[in-house]
C-alpha cells in the first residue's frame, strides 16, 4: 500500500482509538492480544478510515507497526514484512515485531515451527489459537474472571505433549 495512504489511515484518530481498544494490554514483556476480527492466518484485522477517502480493512500488526515505528518505505525490490518474534499472529506489542526480508521470515517459521510447546505447533493452527484466546479475554473481562489464568489455559489448549521416539 502507498505510504500517503498509511499516513492518511494512521492520522484518522478514531481508527486509532478503535486499534488501541481492540489491544488487550498487558506487562510491556506479554503478548498483548488483539480482541477484534481475526483473519484466516491468525492475524488481527482492522477496518481503517481515512479523512480523504473510503475505509480499508488493514492488517492490525501492520497498523500498529507504523503507528508505534512510522511509515514503512520499501525501496523498489524489497519485500518486507513484519515478523513476530513471539510466534503470537494476533500480538499486538511492538516489542515483540521486527522489520524484516520476506524470505527471512519464512525461514524463522520453518527454523522455530517444531518447537514442542511453542504458538506455531498449536494443533488449532494460528486462526484457532487467535480465537480461543481472543474469546478467553473477552469470557474472562465479561465475567470479571482472571484473564491472565484464561489467557494462559486458552493458549495451552492447543498444545500437545509429544514425547519423543527414543
Amino acid at each position: 500500500m502507498p505510504s500517503e495512504v498509511w499516513s492518511a489511515l494512521l492520522g484518522h484518530e478514531a481508527t486509532r482509538q478503535r486499534y488501541e481498544a481492540k489491544t488487550f494490554r498487558r506487562a510491556p514483556e506479554a503478548c498483548w492480544y488483539w480482541t477484534g476480527a481475526i483473519s484466516s492466518t491468525g492475524h488481527g484485522k482492522l477496518k481503517a478510515a481515512r479523512e480523504d477517502g473510503p475505509s480499508i480493512v488493514v492488517t492490525a500488526h501492520a497498523y500498529g507497526y507504523q503507528a508505534a515505528h512510522g511509515v514503512i518505505v520499501a525501496r523498489p525490490g524489497e519485500d518486507l514484512v513484519i515478523g513476530h518474534t513471539c510466534d503470537e499472529a494476533s500480538c499486538q506489542n511492538p516489542a515483540h515485531w521486527e522489520l524484516i526480508p520476506r524470505e527471512q521470515n519464512d525461514a524463522d517459521y520453518r527454523a522455530r515451527r517444531w518447537r514442542r510447546r511453542g504458538p506455531l505447533a498449536d494443533v488449532r493452527g494460528a486462526h484457532g489459537r487467535a480465537v480461543a484466546i481472543r474469546a478467553a479475554i473477552l469470557a474472562a473481562l465479561g465475567e470479571g474472571g482472571d484473564v491472565e489464568a484464561a489467557i494462559a489455559a486458552a493458549a495451552t489448549a492447543g498444545l500437545t505433549e509429544v514425547d519423543g521416539l527414543f
